[in-house]
């Protein structure tokens, strides 16, 4: 058998040598490991923005209500194991490679590194009897190895533009690909923000006799913002303004949460005292890693990476954030809508100074592009750092003579490059 170490970096190197195998090649992959993916309890997941902060924040209401649930969401931020976790538990180091051999002697065409760590998820949970799996999807949706399962509930989180290269060049041809996810006579949940998206979505689950049911900025009120919560109600066919107190820091996460509710109401179907407790309690506790996350005193990191989410970090910033001296860190991939990322942040917000950096990933932006974007849009001082542990480091030197806070913002990658950055940082300072 493989080490984890070796596990690791054959699954790394996939995307080097191996393109998708397609449904029926990876059906036949999995029927040769037993048809794992088979599950009477499974909630799959699509959309641009907020899947995996809705996939968490179910999961953490069925664990509160005593289930075991399996949790596939992607990507990793540090670690390749996080993407694969049982309540709250990532797979071990010892697990992963076992899986992964186990899949692997089953190969007879190579599949992709998606398909390679959804068919291991898939093995896990069913070794490990989960009550609930919840999928999150990759890029799209219809043409997703993760659309191979048969749920019993489906969730379309919110729809905008990314990955328009495979997904189509309008707000209609995304949400027709990620529509995809829906199964005949499988309700939809679904955020209702765009009426092009909400026809796209409506059209697919009626021909597929599919109930749906729609959340809409109007079935909540927020009554009140603190440091670390967000007080508001919530009202749908299920509730009447029920109080709900979300233990997140970005406004975008009560839409988030709102799915979450809906979904657990229907999956529940009997909702009463027990349940509306739950709720409030599993919302208050809710963590997601990377969605406005205070890593240190004063330092956030946030996923935002399109245009679409880093409005919505905006609207957060604006409002929850408003009277703190900031310090931008900024990096992105350079296959993002980057420039019109630059103007909203430089349009809608203040910068004390702006730092701009490289991911190691190797579809990164040329940093110097990037930072001439910002300084033709703001006077505030421009630095470039080769990359995120400097860039970190600069920081942290400008915020202990300032006192301003840090903003991490534009990528996934970046996020975990901090990340890595904070454990080598946290162990020097003994924090």
């Amino acid at each position: 058998m493989l080490s984890y170490e070796e596990a690791v970096k054959y699954i790394l190197d996939i995307p080097m040598f191996a393109q998708k195998i397609g449904r029926e090649n990876l059906a036949g992959l999995l029927a040769r490991l037993g048809n794992p993916e088979k599950h009477p309890h499974i909630i799959h997941v699509a959309g641009t923005n907020g899947k995996g902060s809705t996939c968490k924040m179910l999961a953490t209401l069925l664990m509160k209500s005593g289930c075991r649930v399996g949790l596939f969401t992607s990507p990793h931020l540090v670690k390749i194991n996080e993407r694969i976790r049982i309540n709250d538990e990532i797979i071990s180091d010892e697990d992963f490679a076992r899986v992964f051999c186990r899949v692997k002697e089953k190969f007879t065409v190579h599949p992709s590194f998606f398909e390679v760590m959804f068919a291991m998820a898939a093995v896990y949970f069913n070794e490990q009897k989960v009550d609930y799996i919840i999928y999150e999807t990759g890029m799209g949706g219809r043409l997703d190895a993760t659309n191979i399962v048969e749920p019993e509930l489906t969730i379309i989180t919110s729809i905008g533009y990314d990955h328009m290269e495979y997904l189509g060049d309008t707000l209609e041809k995304i949400a027709a690909e990620k529509a995809g996810i829906i199964k005949p006579g499988v309700p939809v949940i679904y955020f209702d923000r765009d009426p092009q998206v909400k026809a796209v979505i409506e059209k697919q689950a009626e021909s597929r006799g599919a109930a749906f049911y729609p959340v809409e900025k109007t079935n909540y009120i927020i009554n009140s913002l603190g440091h670390k919560t967000i007080d508001f109600s919530f009202h749908n066919g299920y509730y009447k303004y029920v109080h709900l107190k979300l233990g997140a820091t970005a406004l975008y996460q009560v839409e988030n949460a709102c799915l979450a509710v809906v979904a657990y109401s229907l999956l529940m179907k009997n909702i009463g005292e027990r349940e509306l407790q739950i709720l409030s309690e599993g919302l208050l506790s809710f963590y997601w890693e990377g969605r406005m996350e205070e890593i240190l005193p004063g330092v956030y990191v946030d996923g935002a990476h399109n245009v679409e989410a880093v409005t919505s970090y905006c609207d957060t910033m604006e409002r929850m954030y408003r009277g703190d001296r900031k310090l931008l860190v900024f990096a992105v991939v350079k296959d993002k809508e980057y420039e019109s990322m630059i103007d909203i942040l430089t349009g809608r917000l203040s910068f004390e100074h702006i730092i701009v950096t490289n991911v190691s990933e190797h579809r990164k932006a040329d940093i110097h592009t990037i930072a001439e974007l910002f300084k033709s849009r703001t006077e505030t001082g421009v630095t470039e750092a080769a990359d995120v542990a400097g860039a970190m480091e600069m920081a942290m030197d400008i915020k202990e003579k300032s006192g301003c806070n840090v903003y991490c913002v534009g990528s996934l990658y970046l996020v975990g490059e901090v990340k890595k950055w904070l454990d080598k940082w946290s162990r020097v300072h003994r924090i």
